[in-house]
């Protein structure tokens, strides 16, 4: 295995211990900033009892709706007024995370090194 390979893999576990610490000390914060959403309510009934497992399902599509919200939005999935008055330094903390997981996933991939 290389070292570039290695730092990716590296990069992306830091990123999931993150969203594991927000997912078990911030969830319930978050999800009561976007009660209004049809698509983190419809989340929090299908992961409500899955344990850890389901905390972190629950905070990567909250990630993934705050990384593309113009897609829910215009869907009706999320209250726009809600998304903006969503705290910028746990947004920002949100989709840093959940690309960088995205982008080491991808390269780690890319590099045959699984």
């Amino acid at each position: 295995m290389n070292v570039v390979a290695i730092c990716f893999f590296c990069l992306g576990m830091v990123a999931l211990l993150v969203k594991i610490y927000v997912a078990i000390r911030y969830l319930h914060e978050i999800e009561g900033l976007l009660s209004k959403s049809s698509f983190v309510s419809g989340n929090r009934k299908l992961y409500l009892h899955a344990g850890i497992i389901g905390k972190i399902m629950r905070i990567c599509t909250i990630s993934t709706l705050l990384s593309t919200p113009y897609l829910f939005a215009r869907k009706g999935l999320v209250d726009e007024a809600q998304l903006q008055n969503f705290p910028t330094r746990m947004k920002r903390l949100l989709i840093v995370t959940w690309c960088t997981m995205c982008i080491s996933s991808v390269a780690f991939l890319a590099l045959g090194s699984f």
